[in-house]
């Protein structure tokens, strides 16, 4: 559940319970206005168009989460048992699409630059890693066993970024470069 203020209202998202695109859909109670992450605005209903702020954060794992933030507390709603936070529609006919978890990667816009990290590519390098995107330089963290890749600017702040399926991401970012691990060199 997320809560956001937009032209003066607030509104509670929850998730939408299909993909469309290859995109994670959510959806806020107050409009049941669907949003798509990687667009980055409203897809359908009554804020169609109105644009979302993007937020760094970092998507992974509780278990990754809990061993760098012991101190974590979890918020659970009174009463509330099971995946309180999806949301259903039979208004709402999308076609969900079959996925495929091997085109996972990390989605990033930094500098006016896209990038596509595919974890594939990701499993062949040595994290982190530094390359050129825009004007700067970024940091590549990656955590195979936890599924997780997050970038940080040079100063150490963490970059919007967001996993992603490759075609999805595609869809919403056409230009983007796909990043290639350098080719390692073969011991003689």
């Amino acid at each position: 559940m997320y809560a956001r203020r937009i032209q003066d209202k607030e509104f509670t998202f929850d998730f939408a319970d299909t993909l469309f695109g290859e995109n994670l859909l959510f959806v806020d109670r107050e409009t049941e206005s669907v949003w798509s992450q990687l667009e980055g605005k409203a897809i359908v209903g009554s804020m169609k168009g109105a644009p979302l702020r993007v937020i760094p954060a970092l998507q992974t794992t509780w278990s990754f989460w809990r061993e760098r933030h012991p101190e974590t507390r979890v918020m659970a709603l009174p009463g509330v048992k099971g995946r309180p936070y999806i949301y259903r529609n039979p208004r709402l006919n999308y076609n969900p699409t079959r996925h495929d978890a091997t085109s996972l990667g990390l989605g990033l816009v930094a500098g006016g630059e896209e990038i596509f990290l595919p974890f594939r590519q990701l499993n062949r390098t040595s994290p982190p890693f530094s390359l050129q995107l825009g004007q700067g330089r970024v940091t590549v963290h990656y955590a195979k066993q936890e599924f997780t890749a997050w970038a940080e600017d040079e100063a150490g702040n963490l970059l919007p970024g967001v996993l992603a399926y490759k075609s999805g991401w595609m869809r919403f970012h056409p230009d983007s470069e796909i990043y290639r691990a350098p080719k390692r060199r073969k011991r003689r």
